[in-house]
């Protein structure tokens, strides 16, 4: 009897053992508000923050909770909005602005804080995947921004994918799959979504701009799912078209005005005194002493030149006519 009563309150020791891990595991994730210089859970707008079209958007989740060893989570992230790029690709969370990672304001922050374990980093896979005739990859060779993945309190394992889903011509998404380690109950992970670019997207494939500046009306997103195959805690956080500062306006013409020739010199006669020929405009030497060295114009001198020339070829030649009478 008393056996059995040690087993029962062993089984409910355990089960209540599970059941406080579970209620302690939490997460949290933060993106950056410039404007306000704070990290914050709530979604970026033109009043929080403000990114040029390539910035890099910074993205905290701190884990509490984890029982030590292997875990996997996914990364998910809104590819495109509305038909227009939008997080085209992951990369370094300061690759382009520099946040501090245990930063006091707003968000939750991570039990590993205010020091620092030494971090873990991996480089995110590159990513071939084709839209609208151009790759990502190109994409990310335009940005030329650092694509890595950071992790304190463990180290990252692998990381898989990206996987696309959805039309990119409406509302699609990229996913990757992260394996890490954690040494203890708490883990920080820190990485940037970067925002497309108009003078790729897809201008490079003399298409029209398709960067993060044209997307309108609703928000994208960048996500956190499935922490170790789970579904009840994950993560949301949207920008608004609003926190967007412009858009790439390409060129009327790449190839730019015609090139100026100088005039000829080599026509027969009657012979003319060629002029040095110098987009440069000439400066006068006299004149009211506080304009002296001042630019002369140009258009007035050419024209005057040309006629100086075409009133002494006549000249010239009435001349050798007269000469030439019996």
């Amino acid at each position: 009897m008393a056996c059995a009563i040690g087993l029962l309150v062993a089984s409910w020791s355990m089960a209540t053992s599970g059941r406080v891990r579970a209620a302690g595991l939490n997460l949290d994730l933060d993106q950056w508000a410039p404007l306000n210089g704070a990290w914050q859970n709530g979604d970026l707008n033109g009043n929080n923050a403000s990114f040029p079209e390539g910035g890099v958007v910074p993205f905290r989740l701190a884990i509490e909770g984890l029982d030590p060893g292997a875990h996997s989570i996914h990364i998910n992230y809104d590819f495109t909005a509305g038909g227009h790029k939008a997080y085209d690709y992951l990369a370094t969370w300061n690759a382009t602005l520099k946040p501090k990672l245990c930063g006091q304001k707003g968000g939750g922050i991570s039990s590993l804080c205010p020091s620092l374990p030494a971090p873990s980093t991996r480089a995110f896979p590159s990513d071939d995947f084709k839209a609208n005739g151009l790759t990502v990859a190109g994409a990310e060779a335009f940005g030329q921004v650092p694509r890595r993945l950071t992790l304190y309190g463990g180290s990252i394992t692998s990381i898989a994918g990206p996987t696309h889903a959805g039309s990119v011509n409406g509302n699609s998404t990229a996913d990757f799959t992260v394996k890490f380690t954690s040494s203890g109950s708490a883990v920080l992970l820190a990485w940037g979504g970067h925002l497309a670019m108009s003078k790729y997207w897809d201008v490079a494939a003399d298409g029209p701009v398709d960067g993060a500046g044209q997307v309108s009306g609703a928000p994208w997103h960048m996500r956190t799912l499935q922490l170790d195959g789970a579904g009840n805690r994950n993560q949301d956080r949207s920008i608004q078209p609003s926190a967007i500062s412009g858009s790439y306006v390409p060129p009327i013409s790449s190839s730019g005005p015609p090139a100026i020739q100088p005039p000829s010199t080599t026509s027969s006669s009657p012979k003319k005194t060629p002029i040095p020929w110098s987009l440069a405009p000439p400066t006068s030497t006299d004149g009211d002493p506080a304009e002296r060295g001042a630019p002369m114009e140009p258009v007035l001198i050419v024209v005057a030149a040309a006629t100086a020339m075409v009133i002494g070829g006549r000249w010239t030649a009435r001349r050798d006519a007269r000469r030439r009478r019996p």
